[in-house]
């Protein structure tokens, strides 16, 4: 006897993209960031700071919502770096977005229809599915979301949430258009539904439009970011912007599991405080956009023309015009792994293959692509 999620629940392909990754020379699945400008020295440095400053209070149970330390520091420099502020909204910390995700499924759905791009980020989208009782896609462009395709749905159907990815959309790499982020809000005022904006890769994406989150005057929009790209994932910070009842209702929620760490909130703390967030901004999206720049030069020499031009981040989709599946299996004998793209998509996208060049080197992004190359061609 389980639960419907029990039953439903199963391996993601970004999951098994990242097993098979560690049995193979070449890793254009993961989505971990680039091991090369981790800021390793700055990490070791601020846990000896925070333990030589405030002792065994670092290894005590965390407070419900985050420590003041840190929630005092995102408000003050980090929120407003994106391009936010905390008026009428409320913070809370959370294990990543990842964790934020699965605390506002609680908070919100109930059997709810709920709808999302298509394709969608599997991975934060599985929590939103496994507690709703319907899903609608929404097509996606190189401008984001289709708004006039979901005014279309509102008018006939009542949402409860919808799910955005407005920057170097994951798997699609697109951003979202300033245009269609002010009509969201617009949207969601007018026909009563909430919008969950995750925009973990805005501290390094550059340029982008301001967050959707800034056009918001009746609460409507919850915004969730996360230090794992700018710092690291393993840290497990996050968190969530939100109009005060809400986060209220979110931080007991986050009480409930006690998975965020204290030590590591103190050091995420510490490290806002040493301005290494700024700092890191511009560095690590030059970093990124050079190496993106030499995949989609290697994927136009091996002669792979049909994907989009990724506005930022590590993802890139490719439309390999076979059973992506068929194809990765071939590209795994030969040493590599990426991502099939069919499961981010509820509709379509058999032939589609998340690529990504968050880990892989220069000489391993251009030899990957002609290994795919090679594997497309036993297909």
């Amino acid at each position: 006897m389980v639960s419907r999620i029990g039953r439903e629940i199963e391996l993601s392909p970004v999951e098994l993209g990242s097993q098979t990754a560690k049995r193979v020379e070449i890793n254009l699945a993961s989505g971990t960031p680039d091991p090369q400008v981790m800021p390793l020295k700055e990490i070791k440095e601020a846990y000896e700071e925070v333990i030589n400053e405030y002792g065994s209070k670092v290894l005590f149970y965390p407070g419900a919502g985050g420590q003041e330390e840190l929630i005092r520091e995102i408000e003050n420099k980090v929120l407003p770096l994106l391009g936010l502020n905390a008026q009428d909204n409320k913070v809370v910390v959370t294990s990543g977005a990842q964790h934020a995700m699965e605390l506002l499924a609680k908070y919100f759905l109930e059997n709810n229809t709920i709808a999302v791009e298509n394709p969608t980020f599997i991975e934060t989208f599985t929590p939103l599915r496994l507690r709703s009782n319907a899903v609608i896609p929404i097509s996606l462009d190189s401008n984001g979301i289709n708004v006039d395709e979901l005014e279309t749905l509102l008018k006939v159907v009542k949402i409860e949430l919808l799910y955005v990815i407005p920057n170097c959309h994951n798997p699609a790499g697109v951003n979202l258009c300033e245009e269609r982020r002010k009509k969201l809000v617009e949207l969601a005022n007018k026909y009563d539904f909430y919008i969950l904006e995750d925009d973990p890769y805005k501290p390094i994406a550059g340029t982008t439009p301001r967050p959707i989150k800034s056009f918001d005057r009746e609460g409507r929009v919850i915004y969730i970011s996360s230090f794992s790209k700018i710092i690291a994932p393993g840290l497990r910070i996050g968190f969530v912007l939100a109009r005060e009842d809400i986060a209220e209702k979110l931080a007991l929620l986050e009480q409930m599991d006690f998975s965020t760490s204290t030590i590591n909130q103190y050091v995420v703390a510490k490290l806002i405080r040493k301005g290494l967030i700024s700092s890191r901004m511009e560095s690590l999206s030059h970093h990124y956009g050079k190496k993106m720049k030499i995949l989609m030069d290697s994927l136009i020499d091996y002669g792979f023309k049909d994907f989009n031009t990724p506005k930022c981040g590590f993802f890139l989709l490719l439309d390999l015009k076979k059973d992506s599946w068929d194809v990765f299996r071939e590209a795994v004998k030969l040493g590599l792994s990426f991502v099939p793209a069919k499961p981010f998509f509820l509709r379509g996208g058999e032939t589609m293959a998340r690529l990504s060049i968050s880990v892989a080197n220069e000489g391993q992004i251009k030899e990957g692509v002609k290994r795919l190359r090679d594997a497309w061609q036993r297909v």
